[in-house]
Order: structure tokens, then C-alpha cells, then sequence
């Protein structure tokens, strides 16, 4: 074998230097593989080898090797474009009411460019060096076995420059739900139609659920023949409630308008979108590998990322004949007043809070509310002298108006009702108020007035109620002879929670007799005189103090011995607590008088003959009166005025008076 001398060496290196773009090229060959990967937004790193062998190399001559190109480290390399974040899903916070988009969607971001720095090297054992930095910097079979099955893997070069990078390909595909109605639908006025759409595809997450929510108002227009959607809810005959129910969209429609009997084209044609999921289906490549001059610029190769985006639609194809349905007059047997307040507390101002209950809203409404303050100066007669009224236009001039209430005053509550759509009043009608029946009512030309259907004493909110567990009755008469009149003279001590309301007498031939007038006088078998052979129980009637209550099992003493009793129906008794607010104890006290009644002894100046002197009646009626008239003023003290309410009022009955009672009792 010749030798070459050092000239023809450095002649032989400098012509077949792919740096220096040596002429020859006969024997060389250059390998360039270019890929760029994103997985999960993360680059791998690059990997190159470049190797140059001279054709016309001496076999023999082991000092003569052409030098090759060495790859730059990855220490020395520019960072490659930061991993592209993974898409997420979009989020359907709003809908969309127009028609769904089409086609494909591209975003891309391009990889930054590495710095190449491949440099030529004297020593010749140097030329494997970039197959060791590739094998230690881009194990791809190492990081393929690390990574998740369905994860993007790259092999090549990611040094790319200019036109290369990733793309992002979104493929959009859109799914509807179909929601139809009946073509035909009645609605009745007054009464709502409700119909369920079928579950949504994909369901319907939590979030836009009142986003998607709506209510519309339609006014049914005789000149088109349809129900046009209006603004205003005056405005409206038909109200549609469209609402996520589960999966799936739910319509509420009502008929609350004026409008005539008739039939109407309800139509609504639009999409929402309600859901959207984004997915990843795979990964392309293209370009990056070089052949030709390798002077020539780098044409990259490029990654692109495939998805899908799946669009979830309600779509509304309602075209439905709705036939309206007024309802027929109606003679109305019950009237309803609620939330009618009457526990001012002193300084509170009266305002206007009676409702009428919704399934009676298209029957009668509230025409004006009134406050009147009662003098209660004489206990035959309440007499208003100061007025509040909802409406402005019911003063009168020079009426004195109730700007506040007052403590310690007594208030009487009136309502007038306005009958609606031509219905009218049953002969046998009835007008409650919070529940409570009112006795007294008057019709009008446009419905009904309630004059004093609640009432009021006011006074100071009680911050905490007290119990009465001890009950104390003094000076009761329980002994009688056959043929006494009943005597009432009982009470309890001075200073006791324990208001004393009346006492009365039962006897197992079911006669009865009471202190109190008011009771007494509605008694049909009256207890005139004790008879013999009868056993007659006594009882008491009794309410608490204001702020107190009676226990459960509280303990009664009469006459300073402990008595034992049954609490009898007409009690007012918390179910829950056992608390009561009004006792009717029927005791364990009884007696039984023995003997024929005494036959009647002639008195001085009475008349033997039989008749009846007038004076001698007018006395023992003026006695008997005094035995059981009941303490009037002691009722007004005590706050159980019902008995003089009834008088005034005109309420007749012991029932009627006991529910004026409980709705004092509720206000207090």
C-alpha cells in the first residue's frame, strides 16, 4: 500500500468535508432522521448521528481517517418549544341558541429551534462520540416502556427550524336531542300541563342547569291564530316553564291570562347547547428526513394531534295546537284569607300582608285591608277611633289614620275581597281568615266584606315563656244540700299566673250549670237546684298570665287540698310539648245529695194562696243575679274580653266566643 504525504491528507479531508460542501459526494452519505413528538405535552429529547467515511480511504493506514461530524450534546443544544398544554374540554357555560358550528378547528404551535454545533475532530476515536450521546440521551425504548400504552412516542430529531411544529386538529361533532310536544294540548284556566322531553344525550351537567332554565310568556292573539311570545307577564294568557329535570328538559305551560275559549299555534324552533366533552383520537407525523445538499435549510417535520369535540344539543321542534279552555263561572262556598299579621309589636306601622291562595288567584283577589283602634273605654261597646287602610281612596276626610301601633291598645282587622272572572258567592258561604272562621260577613256589589275578622291587643314580644306547674283555687263552695241552687264563689290568690275564668257543675243526668253567663245561657238542662240521687262533678275553666303556660301534669289545689282532674277536649294543648294555654278541668271533687229536696216553707208576707208576690220575684232574681253574673271587669283585667266581644260584636254561641278567645290567645 502507498502512503500519501501530509498535502494530499489535508487536500483528501478538505475535499470530502460535508462542512466545507466539498464537490465530491461519490462514497458519502448522509443520514439525517427528523421527528418531533408532543405527548401529553411533553418533548422528547433530540437524537442525531451523522457519519462520514471517505470512499478512496487507504485500508492499510490506520492514521488517515476522515474526520466526522459530531453531534452537539443536549447540554449544548437550545431548548426545544415548551410542551404544548393538553386541550381540555370547553365548558358550556352559556348555550347556544343558533345552529351548531361545522367543519374542523386548528391550532398549532411551532417548536423553537436548537442551536446546531457540529465541529470537526483530530482524534479519531472521537467519531462514536454521538452514538454514545444518542444512546445515553434518547433511550426511546427505555421511555417507550415507561410510558402509558396509549401515550404519543417519538423517534428523531427535534432540532427542526422554521416551518415545523405541532399541530392541533379538533374535529367537531354535533348531537341533538329532539324535544317535541303533542299537537294537540288543552289547557285548562287556572290548572297547568306539564310535559317531559326525552333524556338529553349526554346527559345534562350540573352546572348550566339554570343557565338553561327559562320561562316565557305568550299572548294569545285571535288575529293570527297563535300564541305570540311578549316581554311583559301582564301581558301573557300562557306562561312555559322550560326546566332541567334529571336528563332531561321538562315544560310547564299555564293558562293565567283573561284570554277567550279558543285555539292557538304555539310554536318554538332553536338549540341550546347544554354539554360538551373533548376527547383524543391519535397522533400523525410528517417530513424530517433530508436528502440532498446538506447545505440546504432544514424542512422540519411536524406533529399533528387529532381530537374530537362532541356537542350536545337540546333542540326545540315544538309546533302544537294548544286549545285554551276558560273556566265556567263558580258560585264559591270558601274563601281563604293568608298571612294575615296580627302580632305587631308596639312602633310597628300596619302594612297590607293578605294573600289569597294560589289555586283561588284567578277566583277573588284582596280589594283592601283595614286596622281599626277600638276604645274600649265602656265595656258594653268598642267604638273605632282611628283607621288604616290599604287603600288611600277608603279615608274619609278628617278620619284620624293609624300610623303605628300602640301598646296596650285593642285593634280590630277587617278585609273586603273582589270576586273575579263573573264568579259569584254560594248562598251558603263561608270566609276564613289564617284559618280562622269569620262569623260576621257582608256582601258587596263586587264580593264580600269581613268586618272584624281578627283582632288584636298589642303588646311586647315575650322573650321567654315560664311554666306553671303549681294551679291554686280558693273559697270554692262543693257541698250542697238537695234542692240548693248552685253557688259560685271560687278564685285563686292575689298575685297568682293563674287567670280564673269560670267554674261550673256537671251532673251524671247530664245537667250543667256555670258562673258565667255567657256559658250558662246556651245550656239547654240547666241546673236549677241540686237533686237528689245525682252525683255532680265540679269544674273550672282557667288560662295562664300573659308569658306563661301550664305544664304538663301541673298540680291542682282547691280549698288547700290537692285534687286530681281530666283535662278536658276544649283545651287549648300543644300536641308537641305539652304545653297548655287554656285548662277545662273537669275535677275529682264530686257530691251526691241524699234525701227529697225540702218542700218550700212559707216565708213572712209570702202569699199562702200560692201566687207569687212580683217584689219577692224581683228579689230573688236580683240574689240570683248576684250569685252568677260573672266579674266583667275581672275578664277585661285578665286580658278574656270574649264575653264582651260577643256583645258587641252580635256573636252568638259558646263555640264562636272559645274560637274569638284562641285567636286572642294566638295574638298575644
Amino acid at each position: 500500500m502507498r502512503k500519501r504525504n501530509p498535502e494530499q491528507r489535508a487536500r483528501h479531508a478538505k475535499d470530502s468535508s460535508p462542512i466545507n460542501g466539498a464537490e465530491r459526494r461519490t462514497g458519502t452519505r448522509i443520514a439525517c432522521v427528523g421527528v418531533s413528538a408532543l405527548i401529553a405535552g411533553q418533548l422528547f429529547m433530540p437524537a442525531a448521528s451523522l457519519a462520514a467515511d471517505s470512499a478512496d480511504q487507504d485500508a492499510a493506514t490506520n492514521d488517515a481517517a476522515a474526520p466526522a461530524a459530531q453531534a452537539t450534546p443536549a447540554a449544548e443544544t437550545a431548548p426545544a418549544a415548551n410542551a404544548a398544554p393538553a386541550p381540555a374540554a370547553p365548558t358550556a357555560s352559556s348555550p347556544v341558541a343558533d345552529s351548531a358550528p361545522a367543519g374542523q378547528q386548528a391550532a398549532s404551535q411551532q417548536a423553537q429551534p436548537a442551536a446546531p454545533a457540529a465541529t470537526a475532530n483530530d482524534a479519531a476515536d472521537n467519531v462514536a462520540a454521538p452514538a454514545n450521546a444518542a444512546a445515553g440521551q434518547n433511550d426511546f425504548d427505555g421511555n417507550a416502556a415507561a410510558l402509558p400504552a396509549d401515550a404519543m412516542q417519538a423517534r428523531g430529531v427535534t432540532d427542526v427550524t422554521e416551518g415545523g411544529g405541532i399541530k392541533v386538529n379538533t374535529t367537531v361533532v354535533n348531537h341533538y336531542t329532539d324535544c317535541v310536544l303533542p299537537s294537540n294540548v288543552t289547557l285548562v284556566k287556572g290548572q297547568s300541563y306539564t310535559f317531559d322531553f326525552p333524556d338529553v344525550e349526554g346527559g345534562i351537567p350540573e352546572e348550566p342547569r339554570s343557565v338553561i332554565t327559562e320561562v316565557k310568556y305568550y299572548r294569545a292573539d285571535a288575529a293570527s291564530g297563535s300564541l305570540v311570545e311578549v316581554l311583559d307577564e301582564s301581558m301573557a294568557d300562557v306562561s312555559a316553564r322550560f326546566e332541567p329535570v334529571g336528563n332531561h328538559m321538562r315544560l310547564t305551560l299555564s293558562f293565567t291570562g283573561g284570554a277567550a275559549s279558543g285555539s292557538y299555534r304555539f310554536t318554538r324552533n332553536d338549540a341550546l347547547l347544554v354539554n360538551a366533552t373533548l376527547n383524543y383520537t391519535s397522533t400523525d407525523y410528517e417530513g424530517g428526513i433530508l436528502i440532498g445538499d446538506p447545505d440546504d435549510i432544514f424542512k422540519p417535520g411536524s406533529v399533528i394531534i387529532n381530537e374530537t369535540r362532541d356537542n350536545y344539543y337540546i333542540r326545540y321542534s315544538i309546533d302544537s295546537e294548544i286549545t285554551l279552555v276558560a273556566a265556567e263561572n263558580e258560585a264559591l262556598e270558601n274563601l281563604n284569607i293568608d298571612n294575615v299579621k296580627t302580632d305587631y309589636a308596639p312602633g310597628e306601622a300596619p302594612r297590607a300582608t293578605a294573600t289569597v291562595p294560589a289555586a283561588d288567584a284567578d277566583k277573588y283577589e284582596i280589594a283592601y285591608e283595614c286596622w281599626e283602634e277600638m276604645d274600649g273605654s265602656d265595656p258594653r261597646e268598642l267604638t273605632p277611633v282611628a283607621f288604616w287602610y290599604s287603600d288611600p281612596g277608603k279615608y274619609a276626610p278628617g278620619m284620624k289614620k293609624i300610623t303605628q301601633f300602640e301598646e296596650g291598645k285593642f285593634y280590630m282587622y277587617s278585609v273586603e275581597l273582589r270576586l273575579k272572572d263573573g264568579n259569584t258567592l254560594a248562598d251558603d258561604y263561608n270566609v276564613n281568615v289564617n284559618g280562622q272562621w269569620a262569623s260576621n260577613t257582608i256582601k258587596t256589589v263586587e264580593g264580600v266584606f269581613a268586618p272584624n275578622a281578627a283582632n288584636m291587643l298589642c303588646e311586647q314580644p315575650i322573650v321567654e315563656m315560664q311554666a306553671i306547674d303549681l294551679i291554686e283555687i280558693n273559697g270554692a263552695t262543693t257541698t250542697f244540700k238537695a234542692g240548693d241552687k248552685p253557688l259560685f264563689t271560687a278564685g285563686t290568690p292575689e298575685g297568682s299566673n293563674v287567670i280564673f275564668q269560670c267554674e261550673y257543675w256537671t251532673g251524671s243526668d247530664g245537667s250543667e250549670a256555670n258562673s258565667v253567663g255567657f256559658w250558662d245561657q246556651n245550656i239547654t238542662n240547666r241546673i236549677d237546684a241540686f237533686k237528689p240521687g245525682v252525683t255532680y262533678r265540679y269544674g273550672v275553666y282557667l288560662k295562664p298570665a300573659r308569658g306563661f303556660y301550664f305544664a304538663p301534669g301541673a298540680k291542682l289545689i282547691i280549698n288547700g287540698v290537692e285534687c286530681g282532674y281530666q283535662v278536658g277536649e276544649a283545651s287549648e294543648v300543644d300536641s308537641e310539648s305539652g304545653r297548655a294555654y287554656t285548662l277545662w278541668l273537669s275535677t275529682d271533687l264530686t257530691f251526691t245529695p241524699e234525701g227529697a229536696a225540702p218542700a218550700p216553707q212559707p216565708q213572712p208576707g209570702s202569699n199562702n194562696g200560692g201566687t207569687t208576690n212580683a217584689d219577692d220575684t224581683a228579689k230573688a232574681s236580683t240574689v240570683e243575679a248576684a250569685a252568677t253574673k260573672p266579674a266583667a271587669g275581672n275578664l277585661a283585667a285578665t286580658g278574656d274580653d270574649a264575653a264582651l266581644m260577643a256583645a258587641a260584636l252580635g256573636i252568638a254561641g259558646a263555640t264562636a266566643a272559645t274560637a274569638v278567645a284562641a285567636a286572642r290567645r294566638r295574638n298575644c
